[in-house]
Formats: C-alpha cells, sequence, structure tokens
C-alpha cells in the first residue's frame, strides 16, 4: 500500500554575513557586542578592470610586462581582451579561446598524449587535478602576462560543472597564510581556457612573523567587544589571515590574528580582526547572512502569487502539501519518502520528525515527532496558525517547520537537476526556525535559520522567498570556489527571484513596519524604502525586503553602481565598498531583467517558461566561480563586467557552445542588455548571438498521461536533438514555480512515478543537442492530476 507525508503552504526570508541576514535594519543582534560592532575604513575597497590600452596610458604596465603580452597575443591570438587592476597591476580579466585540455572548442585539437607530454607524466582521463595543474603550469608561464607572484598560488579546487564547462579556484597565499579575498580563477569551456584573471590579488610584501601572540589577541578583541566575561563558544580559532587594505591609489595588506565567539542569548556570529604586528582591533562584525504511503501537512506559501487578501491577513494555509524525502522511522529502503512524500507501508508504526534525507528541522516551538499506525500522517494545519501554534501531534509540528521542510527540499531538487554533482545540495541541511527574535533571517555555520513574527514582521520561516534567500546563501557559500561570492545577497536574492518567479523578495515580510513608502496596493503590508542614506527610493507595492524590477520603484529607473550604489548605500565592506544588501541592486535587477524582459524580447521572444528555465540554467550553472559581481570604484565613478569572475563573463561562459566568447553565445544578447542596462557588463567581447547552428531548433509537443499513482508523458521527436530534458514543478502557483529537470532522456517518453495521487504536476519538455548550449524552446508548461 502507497502511503504519503504532507504539509501546508510554504515562506522563506533572505539574510547576509558566517551569517548573512535578509535585513541588516533589523539585523538578527541587538546585544551590547552589535553596539561596538565597525569596521576599520580601510577594509573598505573598491575594484575596477581597465582595458589593456588604457592601462597602458596610464603607465600600470613596465616595458618587460608590455613584451611578454605582446608575446603573449602572437601565441594565442590578436582577439584576446585583456583587463587590469590598475592599482595593483594584476590582470582581472583575459578573455580568450586557447585549447588546453581535449574538447570540441574552436581550434581545440588536444590529445591526452598531448596533455601528458605538457606535465611530463601520463595521462589517462582529464579529471579535476589534471585541469588543477594545467592551470596553475599555464599561470606560471604567463606570471608576467597575470601580473602576479604565481608562488602565492594555493591549491587549486576544479569543479566540473557539465561535461563542457569546468571552473578553476585558486586561492592566494603567502608561507601557508591565506589572503583573504586574493584568489586566480579560470573557466574552462568545451576544451578550451576562455577565461582568467584575479579577483582581489596584490602579491603580499610584508612581514608574516607575527608580533602580537594568539592569546593576547584574543584579550584584546574580547575587551574591545565589551565583554568582561568568557563567550558562550569560540566559533572560530585565532589564525593568521593576511587581509587587503586600501593605501591610497593602491593595495596593501595587514597581517591579523582572525577569530570569531558567540555569546549567550545572541544568535550573532562574530568575528574579530586583531591587527598582528600593532595589536590593534580593526573590525568586530557579524559574519551571519542574514531567506505511497505519505506525509502530508500545511503550509503558509507566501510567495507574491496574488493569494494574499486586501485586508492584510495574508496568506492562505496549503493543506496536504507533501512532505519530501522525510523520514519515517522504517528500515531501508521505505526509510525516506520520495519526491512526492509516497513511500511503500506494509504495516508498524510510521514516525517522522522532519529529519529528511536532504533537510532537517529544528523548532525552537519543541520537537517534531507525528506518528500512525495507518502508513499515512497527515500533519495538519489551519489558517491563522503562527508562530508556536501547531497542527497535531507534537510541539515543534508548527506552520514554519513544515512550510521550511517542503520549500528547502524542493529549492534543492532544482538546484540537483543543474548541478547534480554539486556534494552541498546532496548532503543534509539543518533548517532552525521559530527563533525567538523578530524581523530576520540568516545563513550561519551551515544552517538556515527564521525568525518569530514581532516587532512589525512575520515569522520569516513562513514566508517562500526567504527560504530561498538564506538557502542561496549555503549554495553561494558551497559552489564551485567553495566561498560567499562578494556580493552573496545579489547571489542569494537571485535564487529566490529564479525559484519563486516574483521580483519581490520576502513578500509578505513587513506587516505593520513603516519606513514612509506607504502600504502596498495589495494590502499585505508596507513597502520598503531602498535607501540607506538620502531620499527614499521607495518600492511601490512590495510588502518584502526589496523588489528586483526596477520598474516597481518609485523613480521607475534602473539601478546602477553610478546612481543608486555609491550614492543611496551606507559605507561598508561590501561590493564598491557599500553594504552588502544594498549594493546588490544593480545585480538582482540585471537577473530579473534577463527573465522578465531580455530574453522575452527580440529575437528571442520567449514565454515566461522558458525564459525562467534558461535563467535558472545560466544561474546555477554559471555563478559557481563568481566573486564579485562586478567591478565597482566609487571615488573613479566607474563599474564593469570584465572581470574573468564577474557574473556576466561567468553566466557568458556557462551559455558558450563552442571553446570562444568571441564569436557570440546562443543568448548573448539577452545577458549583455540584461546587465549592461545596470552598467554591469562589459563592451568586449562585441555582443552577438552566436553558435548552435547544427542544433536543434523545433519545439517538442508534448502529451501528458494520468494513471494511476503515476503520469506518463510524451512528445513529438525534434530534428538534431540528441536528448529531451523533462522539467517538473508543482504547487499552488502551478507552472509559475521554479522547475527541477527531473529527466535527461534520448528517446520521446518518460513516466513519472513520483507522484502523490490528486495532486496537480506541471511538465515541460526541452529538447537538446550534443552541446547543452544548444537547446530550444520549452515545450508548453501543462499540469495534469494522477489518478
Amino acid at each position: 500500500m502507497k502511503r504519503f507525508l504532507g504539509a501546508a503552504a510554504l515562506a522563506t526570508v533572505l539574510s547576509s554575513g558566517a551569517s548573512w541576514a535578509i535585513h541588516p535594519e533589523h539585523g538578527p543582534s541587538r546585544s551590547a557586542v552589535a553596539r561596538k560592532a565597525f569596521f576599520n575604513s580601510e577594509l573598505s575597497i573598491s575594484s575596477n578592470n581597465v582595458e589593456l590600452r588604457e592601462a597602458r596610458t596610464k603607465g600600470v604596465l613596465s616595458s618587460a610586462r608590455d613584451r611578454a603580452l605582446s608575446d603573449f597575443f602572437k601565441r594565442y591570438g590578436q582577439d584576446i581582451n585583456v583587463y587590469i587592476e590598475p592599482r595593483s597591476g594584476a590582470a582581472t580579466g583575459i578573455h580568450a579561446h586557447i585549447p588546453m585540455i581535449p574538447g570540441n572548442g574552436m581550434d581545440n585539437r588536444v590529445t591526452l598524449s598531448g596533455v601528458g607530454q605538457s606535465l611530463g607524466r601520463a595521462v589517462s582521463t582529464v579529471d579535476e587535478s589534471v585541469v588543477g595543474e594545467l592551470v596553475v603550469r599555464f599561470a606560471r608561464d604567463n606570471a608576467e602576462v597575470l601580473g602576479i607572484d604565481t608562488s602565492q598560488l594555493g591549491t587549486p579546487r576544479v569543479t566540473q560543472v557539465t561535461e563542457h564547462l569546468w571552473q578553476v579556484h585558486i586561492p592566494q597565499q603567502i608561507q601557508g597564510i591565506p589572503v583573504r579575498e586574493g584568489r586566480l580563477a579560470a573557466t574552462l569551456s568545451h576544451g578550451n581556457l576562455v577565461l582568467i584573471g584575479t579577483e582581489g590579488w596584490a602579491d603580499v610584501k610584508i612581514r608574516t612573523l607575527p608580533l602580537v601572540a594568539a592569546d593576547q589577541a584574543l584579550e584584546r578583541g574580547l575587551a574591545r567587544a565589551g565583554l568582561v566575561h568568557s563567550p558562550k563558544s569560540i566559533w572560530k580559532d585565532a589564525n593568521l589571515e593576511v587581509v587587503p587594505v586600501s593605501e591610497g591609489e593602491g593595495f596593501g595588506h595587514k597581517l591579523v590574528w582572525a577569530f570569531g565567539f558567540q555569546d549567550e542569548g545572541d544568535e550573532a556570529t562574530w568575528e574579530v580582526l586583531v591587527d598582528a604586528h600593532q595589536g590593534e582591533v580593526i573590525a568586530l562584525e557579524d559574519k551571519n547572512q542574514y531567506l505511497d504511503a505519505s506525509i502530508t501537512g500545511g503550509v503558509y506559501p507566501l510567495t507574491n502569487t496574488e493569494i494574499c487578501p486586501t485586508d492584510g491577513t495574508c496568506g492562505t494555509m496549503q493543506a496536504n502539501y507533501p512532505m519530501p524525502w522525510a523520514n519515517t522511522g522504517l528500515a531501508s529502503p521505505n526509510n525516506f519518502t520520495n519526491g512526492a512524500g509516497v513511500f511503500s507501508y506494509t504495516s508498524g508504526t510510521v514516525t517522522t520528525t522532519l529529519s529528511g534525507k536532504y533537510i532537517g528541522i529544528s523548532d525552537r516551538c519543541g520537537t517534531v515527532s507525528n506518528a500512525s499506525t495507518t502508513g499515512n500522517i497527515s500533519l495538519g494545519g489551519t489558517n491563522g496558525q503562527h508562530d508556536c501554534t501547531t497542527g497535531s501531534g507534537s510541539a515543534g509540528n508548527t506552520p514554519a517547520a513544515r512550510a521550511a521542510f517542503y520549500e528547502l527540499n524542493k529549492l534543492a531538487e532544482q538546484a540537483r537537476g543543474w548541478l547534480p554533482t554539486n556534494a552541498w545540495v546532496n548532503a543534509k541541511l539543518t533548517a532552525n526556525v521559530n527563533i525567538a527574535s523578530t524581523c530576520n533571517a540568516y545563513w550561519s555555520a551551515g544552517t538556515v535559520n527564521f525568525y518569530r513574527s514581532g516587532g512589525g514582521c512575520r515569522n520569516t520561516g513562513e514566508i517562500g522567498a526567504v527560504f530561498d534567500h538564506e538557502w542561496g546563501h549555503g549554495m553561494d557559500d558551497n559552489d564551485a570556489n567553495g566561498t560567499l561570492s562578494a556580493s552573496s545577497e545579489g547571489y542569494a536574492d537571485i535564487a529566490a527571484i529564479y525559484r519563486l518567479q516574483a521580483s519581490c523578495v520576502g513578500h509578505g515580510f513587513f506587516s505593520t513596519s513603516n519606513r514612509s513608502c506607504g502600504m502596498t496596493a495589495d494590502g499585505t503590508g508596507y513597502n520598503q524604502n531602498e535607501a540607506q542614506t538620502g531620499a527614499a527610493h521607495c518600492d511601490l507595492n512590495c510588502s518584502g525586503v526589496r523588489d528586483a524590477d526596477w520598474a516597481q520603484h518609485s523613480d521607475n529607473t534602473p539601478d546602477t553602481p553610478q546612481n543608486h550604489v555609491c550614492v543611496r548605500c551606507t559605507t561598508s565592506t561590501g561590493l564598491c565598498g557599500r553594504q552588502t544588501h544594498c549594493a546588490a541592486a544593480p545585480t538582482r535587477q540585471a537577473a530579473w531583467d534577463l527573465v522578465a524582459r531580455d530574453l522575452r524580447a527580440a529575437p528571442f521572444n520567449y514565454d515566461a517558461n522558458t525564459a525562467f528555465i534558461v535563467g535558472n540554467k545560466l544561474f546555477y550553472q554559471g555563478s559557481g566561480n563568481v566573486g564579485s559581481w562586478h567591478a565597482c570604484d566609487c571615488t573613479a565613478k566607474t563599474s564593469s563586467g570584465c572581470g574573468s569572475t564577474n557574473g556576466y563573463m561567468q553566466w557568458l561562459a556557462a551559455d558558450d557552445d563552442n571553446g570562444n566568447l568571441a564569436d557570440g553565445t546562443p543568448h548573448m544578447t539577452a545577458i549583455y542588455n540584461a546587465f549592461n542596462r545596470h552598467n554591469i557588463a562589459c563592451a568586449t567581447p562585441a555582443p552577438q548571438n552566436g553558435g548552435c547552428s547544427t542544433g536543434p531548433t523545433a519545439t517538442p509537443s508534448v502529451t501528458l498521461t494520468p494513471g494511476t499513482r503515476q503520469v506518463a508523458l510524451s512528445w513529438s521527436g525534434v530534428t538534431n536533438a540528441a536528448k529531451y530534458w523533462v522539467l517538473k514543478t508543482e504547487g499552488h502557483a502551478g507552472c509559475n514555480f521554479g522547475k527541477a529537470l527531473k529527466a535527461t532522456v534520448t528517446g520521446t517518453t518518460w513516466t513519472d512515478t513520483e507522484v502523490l495521487p490528486g495532486r496537480p504536476y506541471c511538465y515541460s519538455v526541452v529538447a537538446a543537442g550534443s552541446s547543452n548550449a544548444c537547446y530550444t524552446q520549452a515545450s508548453t508548461c501543462s499540469c495534469v492530476t494522477p489518478n
């Protein structure tokens, strides 16, 4: 007999900082330590990408380096683009098409024997170690071109994202001491090196012998934090790091002791930096990034899908949502439900604690533990229940527990479709809900964390975009480069708006908190003011923390580093030397423009379904090696996306079909227009749509046939298609939710047995060529309900 686990509708919120929170104005910590938080202004650093010709006119390059660059062009081609950070002299962006490993990229004739000859050893296959070794060798052979001391290269971290896409991250270090924010990054497409460059790199020339002992640094740091007692815990032992600092027109470095602590009654994760030469405390910051048997239950879907009544009582609980991959208490293989909340049951007691295969819930209201002797568990839940009100059976069976479990599982499923080998999305994540504080949520120490209602805000564990945002920080922290990007808030916002297909991030967040922008037209709360200083910059109809659609702002103008970040955001250590949530506006708006405007305009004219599929593919496969989403210098009033680790160039590489960005990519003009509208694109290579001339073009025509505990799909064959992607979604928004790639098949049929009878499921099919960059418009998304 088949049974099921289910819950009611969902909700999520965002965060920023080891912790990142969604809403810094209502920060997660209001403790005495929080009142002493600070950072020295020298830690606020901007960046710039200067084209090679401009760098030459500014005298940035030595004659020896100029000769090295000329030789480089002779070897690898005159159509290579080079960008320089003028203050350090390091190359931030080299756009090329240099064959490095066997592949079908332009002019690529590399063989395994050739790779072996290059490395001086036999090579039978190309793996992470081979790619890492080749990139390091290339960097050493071209050290003068890159403008770096290659003795400061650390151990490469190499990720094969797809069959044709590799991302390489090499941290900077000196004498075994890590250099914060410094790295060399490379991207390979179809066997060719297409991007290589530095980020935050300036050769370290300071002494690395500390003059202040670790215990002295700890004592001074805790004293600066105002602690007269031992902290609750030390989450990060004191270790030496080198941090970059601004020094006039250039970069400098300081050797510091870095350690972290938590205090009693404080969710904040504090990090302290102490100058290891002078003994001065230079920073105290919260690093939290502050959004057939079955089991079912009720969740609140506050997801910007027009379900909130105008009386302000936002959210109608959706009953009997399946609890995917929930624990059952039974022996394997029935120890977890499947993605539809279903498992095979014959007899015995079934118990779920919502400690599932991929998500585990810890509810501060109590323990989740619900049981049944029939196989079916309904966790229940009714409208009007919030915070610590329970559905049935246990104190921890709250709306937040059920909603977080459902939505986080479904977002991770979406990520696994595009990143099937990523270890983090295949591992278990802990979600802490109903924390006894208000107006925030955060990512920290490998967990996502959500607060109760109060203080003018709703429970952040009952808001869809908040779950998705905080999960996005975790994805950012565990992607190809293994670190949070310089604008992790932008990354996390994209995860939310692409999953929910809604521009308002955290819809329903503000219930009564008013920052002088008035109540929303839908009556769900108050509009956010996205300006942190100066005149108000109001959202027009968003009760969340920010809106990614610039046309939904009072000035109806795209945000750029120049008109928004540098003038409306407070000074901090984020992108452009500004506060990280505020500074992420151009990034999230560019991502929204891509799916809401540019892919839907000529020459593509995609429908929303196809546009969001393209956007999600680019986001998950193209963001892993992003550091700073763009360069930005508020003093010089410049910005660009020309760096090899900038979002624009990395998304182009993910879109590439032939290992050569210079001849265009399939969606290049749409990507360029979206980023350029916010002054974070790059003029080179010239934007043009190119490639995939032999790929499929026709859209599959799909037929859905509901059956008993299954849905059968069949579709028309498409000329030149090598495979077909089957995408699926579910929930109250139907086709207007982010879709998970469930199967890649070579035939024209597929049967989905991961369904719950009586629940609608929605499907779309895409025909793809031999290259994953070449694919057709998606079939019309259609929904069907299995028997």
